[in-house]
């Protein structure tokens, strides 16, 4: 078995493997594990099935290619001896931004920021995430990502800027380069969302305008469903 034979059989069982970072493939050998290695015992097809996941598991595991560092491999491209991913919403003069990723998981920023990049395809396109908790924003976290992964940008978003067991209430993203008045909504309470406009005047700096931070909780109350009549 090669490595393009193993990832094929990650494939197969419906773990698509987007990059060769060593925690998403931990992630998915975990998914199929739930699903093929419980009924393993008592059914043949199951248990050839768990054999090859974990063969596959085992080679890539070992693959000197994948992730090394905290999760930077040698294929990310670099500007200036920087992760590419890495200068999103750095203006390129001073001092350069730090690629490193200390805890290859969603506790990391840039780990997080690595992650919205490869989701993205590569994408070149510049965002501000802002989390808001309830009462103000929480400091902006800017990424090279695009409007088909909002759905995984809020999720690694909530994960990386919760407080112990405690999510923000509400992710936005905001794109730089183009005019400030509106900040998009991606997630709210447990829902998605594709981009809801809010017009705010603070600029690149939404936290500045306090009107519209005042007005935001009940912006949200608003989108949520109503409950089963009582």
């Amino acid at each position: 078995m090669n490595i393009r034979q193993a990832r094929e059989i990650f494939a197969k069982f419906g773990a698509h493997l987007r990059s060769d970072d060593v925690v998403e493939l931990r992630h998915a050998w975990i998914m199929l594990a739930k699903q093929y290695h419980v009924r393993a015992a008592s059914d043949d097809t199951h248990e050839r099935a768990m054999a090859e996941i974990n063969a596959a598991y085992d080679l890539l595991k070992a693959n000197p290619e994948k992730a090394k560092s905290g999760g930077i491999t040698t294929d990310d491209p670099r500007i200036r001896g920087v992760c590419v991913w890495a200068w999103a919403g750095h203006s390129g003069t001073g001092l350069p931004p730090s690629d490193r990723i200390e805890t290859a998981d969603e506790r990391d920023i840039n780990y997080v920021r690595r992650r919205i990049w490869q989701l993205s395809g590569h994408s070149k396109e510049q965002w501000s995430i802002w989390s808001f908790d309830g009462r103000r924003f929480m400091p902006p976290l800017a990424v090279y990502g695009t409007k088909s992964i909002f759905d995984q940008m809020a999720g690694l978003a909530l994960q990386c800027t919760r407080v112990g067991f405690r999510r923000p209430r509400a992710v936005f993203v905001q794109k730089l380069g183009l005019d400030w008045p509106d900040l998009l909504l991606i997630h709210s309470d447990g829902m998605g969302f594709s981009g809801i406009p809010l017009r705010h005047n603070g600029g690149e700096m939404p936290s500045r305008d306090q009107a519209f931070v005042s007005r935001l909780p009940s912006i949200l109350d608003a989108l949520k469903p109503e409950g089963p009549p009582t």
